[in-house]
């Protein structure tokens, strides 16, 4: 008698395989996509810095606050880039920019735009200088 297919343990074999290989990929591809999250915050923090430092140009003559106590300065957020023109938003919809590590608003995301020797220098949270190190 000649049966056709396979016994429990081959299948059993074949389930064990791919249980491996799955425990495998998984991790792997969550670590490439936080990664990736990371680096995507990474980008949208250069191009606010970007932003303030257009923004300051234009308006360096206004600031009256004093960083560090000696340059003047202004603390600004993102809403008042994307609001000023400098700062283009994500979508059409609020909120204006979106943080991609957990999809969370960064529109009352702030930091401190300075003018120093006649530049414009922008100094954010320490969490940032952390995580986007240069």
């Amino acid at each position: 008698m000649n049966n056709k297919g396979f016994t429990l343990v081959e299948l059993l074999a074949v389930i064990v395989v791919l249980a491996i290989l799955i425990a495998i990929a998984v991790p792997s591809t969550i670590s490439i996509s936080n990664k990736l999250k990371v680096n995507m915050y990474c980008s949208k923090i250069d191009s606010i810095e970007t932003a303030a430092k257009l923004y300051g140009e234009d308006r360096k003559d206004s600031f009256i606050d004093k960083y560090d106590s000696q340059y003047p300065s202004k603390t600004i957020t993102v809403k008042t880039l994307v609001e000023s023109g400098d700062l283009k938003k994500d979508n059409n919809a609020e909120p204006y920019i979106v943080d991609p590590r957990d999809n969370k608003s960064m529109d009352d995301f702030s930091f401190i735009v300075y003018v120093k020797y006649n530049r414009i220098y922008v100094h954010f949270p320490e969490e940032v200088n952390t995580t986007c190190e240069k």
